[in-house]
């Protein structure tokens, strides 16, 4: 049986579910937009022709032991970050899926997955359901953890 503190964290991670999905979609989009940093310098140069007047030239490349160490750094944080999440996600997701009655499970899937405010979800459900009523739902599945 979970102690009021399991019961609390409980809570608070089912509450953050919807926010830790955007999470790992941000994760996942900085991973694959990962950009070569570039590294412009300014060298002199002359003209091909007579008077062959020099003038600067802005080059630009990419320094390629800068980039492998900064990408491997950054890569391994957020990838390191992003199974962390998953994980947490799937976890949380099982549980809601472990919950006996159908109508309690409905309503945490729809308030914690979705984020829907209660008038959307009793909506959702149907029946005779209000907005009170899926909250006094929700409020009693946590009661009974």
């Amino acid at each position: 049986m979970p102690t009021a503190i399991d019961k609390q964290q409980l809570k608070q991670q089912l509450s953050q579910l919807k926010a830790l999905k955007s999470e790992i979609e941000i994760l996942k989009r900085k991973i694959a937009e990962y950009k070569v940093p570039a590294v412009t310098d300014t060298v002199i140069g002359s003209d091909p022709d007579f008077p062959y007047a020099e003038h600067p030239i802005v080059i630009t490349g990419v320094d390629v032991e800068r980039y492998e160490r900064s990408k491997r750094r950054l890569l391994s944080i957020y990838q390191h970050r992003l199974i962390e999440l998953m994980e947490l996600k799937e976890k949380l997701e099982n549980t809601i899926a472990e919950i006996d009655d159908s109508l309690t499970r409905q309503v945490v899937s729809l308030r914690c997955i979705n984020g829907l405010p209660w008038t959307k979800i009793a909506y959702n459900i149907g029946g005779n359901n209000t907005a009170d009523s899926v909250r006094m739902v929700f409020n009693r599945f946590f009661s009974k953890l």
